[in-house]
């Protein structure tokens, strides 16, 4: 079993998720390979403290899925203490190895403040931190680099830079990216305003967002509900179900 297939395997077991599209790992040397697949053997049997053990010393010897595994284990608390210094420092060492969705989740750690292990939020480093996931082709990481371009975070503003990576971030149905879209076309935000376009976006989150990222979108049409002409909103549901037929898939 190749190690993206063990990961994928153990993510699924252990509610987590996982995207390795585009992702380059390290190849893991034997011993730290052995160690993994100790610890994989040891959460089949039931035995989490033991395969934390084995993930532990894999990802001391430079195992890149150990360490994501185990970022995600300490940042939840699940079945070992919580503990924000010790996902910290399990995040930067997958990242570092081209972990794309630990490179996500360290990214929105530099965007806050964390007092209890001393990190400060830190702009340039997300602006990194993301890259490694958008060029992996993730569409939260490319949401995060299109909206810090757009908000001069780490760099300069660059609204035609943004639009790219909501753009890319969008066709990965990712809902935030739809509804930022949908906010800068109808504000005419660095682009010429469209009403239509915009009502569409919001449709369109509002369609794949979780619960939470359709009331934003939800929230967006009620601002701009009053702004609409006749008729726009028909041509709006149109141009959401081309788009959809070009990116859309399933619902």
């Amino acid at each position: 079993m190749t190690v993206r297939r063990s990961l994928a395997t153990l993510a699924a077991a252990l509610g987590l998720t996982l995207a390795v599209n585009g992702a380059v790992f390290a190849e893991p040397g034997p011993q730290a390979q052995a160690a993994y697949d100790r610890g994989l053997a040891a959460h089949r049997a039931g035995d989490l403290p033991g395969a934390v053990a084995e993930w532990e010393e894999a990802a001391r010897q430079g195992h890149v899925a150990a360490a994501w595994i185990l970022g995600n284990l300490y940042d939840k608390g699940a079945g070992v203490p919580q503990s924000d210094a010790k996902a910290y420092e399990y995040y930067l060492q997958a990242t570092r190895g081209g972990q794309p969705e630990a490179a996500v989740r360290l990214g929105q750690i530099y965007l806050e403040d964390n007092e209890a292990i001393g990190l400060k939020r830190n702009y340039g480093a997300a602006l990194k931190a993301f890259e490694v996931g958008a060029l992996a082709a993730r569409g939260d990481a490319q949401y995060y680099l299109g909206m810090m371009h757009r908000r001069g975070w780490g760099t300069s503003v660059d609204r035609t830079e943004s639009l790219r990576w909501l753009i890319l971030s969008s066709k990965k149905r990712y809902a935030p990216a739809l509804s930022e879209l949908g906010r800068i076309y109808m504000e005419g935000e660095g682009v010429e305003r469209d009403r239509v376009d915009g009502w569409a976006y919001f449709l369109l989150a509002n369609r794949y967002g979780n619960d939470e990222q359709r009331a934003e979108a939800s929230a967006y049409m009620q601002r701009y509900d009053g702004w609409m002409k006749r008729g726009e909103k028909d041509e709006a549901r149109a141009r959401a179900d081309t788009w959809v037929s070009a990116f859309g898939g399933g619902s």
